[in-house]
């Protein structure tokens, strides 16, 4: 199972979600490997030492040469891997621009590694770019984190549009695993009738 954990918005706990799946399949006794997508390299540093990092998925997206299994690195928990970012990640877009299978770099990438890894959770950044569209591409299931309030629904009609492009052509297979509501308080009603207030 290739999970992609994605929500264009910003701060609605992505980086938590995959780390906490992560780890949580690793403990499990399942090789797990952990693909960090976001050039914020967050799920990275929960897990590696930064300065520690070499090479990064930019390298093994952006070059040919550069195997996936080239960047991998294992972390302090057992059955947990990582390919770590870092923040040429965010130059990958330009670097790719008019390539004829840029949408299918790191699925491409990732299938010889299947049977070594068969649980690997990704990490999207906070876009609806290149880089979360590859992972949307190489995933088989889909995880939505969502913020408990009104205003973080707004903008996930974009998010569903890009699904159902993905779904068309690149990956037809790709299945939405559901929404995690994420920093909920109990305080918030999402569905309170206004002469409730």
């Amino acid at each position: 199972m290739i999970v992609a954990i994605a929500n264009q918005k910003g701060g609605v706990g992505k980086t938590t979600t995959a780390i906490n799946l992560a780890a949580g399949l690793a403990l499990r006794g399942k090789p797990t490997l952990l693909i960090d997508l976001d050039p914020q390299a967050n799920s990275t540093m929960s897990f590696l030492d930064m300065s520690q990092v070499q090479r990064s998925v930019y390298d093994a997206i952006a070059e040919p040469a550069i195997r996936l299994e080239d960047v991998i690195m294992p972390s302090p928990v057992a059955n947990l891997w990582v390919a770590p970012s870092r923040i040429a990640l965010a130059k990958l877009e330009a670097k790719l621009i008019g390539e004829i299978d840029a949408h299918f770099r790191l699925k491409d990438k990732l299938e010889p590694l299947l049977k070594q890894y068969p649980q690997v959770v990704i990490d999207c950044p906070p876009t609806l770019g290149l880089l979360t569209v590859n992972a949307l591409v190489a995933a088989t299931h889909l995880l939505i984190p969502i913020q408990s309030s009104y205003f973080a629904l707004e903008g996930t009609d974009d998010l569903l549009e890009t699904i159902e492009k993905v779904r068309q052509r690149p990956n037809p297979s790709l299945q939405i695993l559901g929404v995690v509501i994420t920093m909920h308080d109990k305080r918030t009603a999402l569905g309170r009738d206004i002469q409730d207030q």
